[in-house]
């Protein structure tokens, strides 16, 4: 079993960089996120209610769910995978900050969908995933608790866009600065140490 277990892990990634599954699943994720924070930074801004804005409105929910669904995947490949090792001359700090930044951006991965759903059903409005499933209505509506939904939602939101922001930054900077390789685990074709 454990050998079964060590080839598919191999088969996920290589020693140095993430496997394609992973890779795929990465920049799906970072599309996303920026197109749904995108949209609902414009669809907010759209006056009264009109069919395009309503629109919209799916739009953010249709890929909000998506990106719920991708994240659980994304956790899953991840527990599959080989997860390349750190590079040896990082030191305690930096590991512990890596980890710390890495933990940070699942923990707002999972939470703005979570705080949209209950957003939209506390607002009193299902959330229908492309117009054909209609997820659980776990809580009914409430102007209380919209309010705060709505809040935790787009505080999330703005936090989970500043914490990728910060990812591109020090990947940048181990690309420019370090020169370590550490942008190639998630670029193929990339050097990656």
């Amino acid at each position: 079993m454990l050998q079964r277990d060590e080839i598919l892990k191999s088969a996920l990634s290589e020693n140095h960089r993430y496997g394609l599954p992973m890779v795929l699943v990465h920049w799906l994720m970072a599309v996303g996120i920026l197109t749904a924070f995108g949209v609902g930074l414009y669809m907010v801004d759209i006056p009264g209610i009109t069919p395009f804005k309503l629109k919209l409105f799916n739009w953010h929910k249709w890929l909000g769910v998506t990106l719920f669904a991708l994240v659980l995947l994304r956790m899953v490949v991840r527990m599959l995978s080989k997860t390349p090792k750190y590079p040896a001359h990082w030191g305690h700090n930096t590991v512990l900050l890596a980890k710390m930044g890495h933990l940070a951006l699942y923990l707002f991965m999972l939470g703005v969908p979570v705080f949209g759903y209950l957003y939209s059903l506390a607002s009193g409005y299902p959330v229908v995933w492309f117009g054909v499933i209609e997820l659980p209505v776990v809580i009914e509506k409430n102007a209380e608790l919209k309010e705060l939904f709505k809040t935790l939602h787009e505080l999330s939101g703005k936090g989970l866009v500043l914490l990728v922001v910060g990812h591109v930054l020090m990947a940048l900077k181990h690309h420019v600065l370090d020169r370590d390789g550490i942008l190639g685990r998630m670029i193929p074709g990339m050097r990656a140490d």
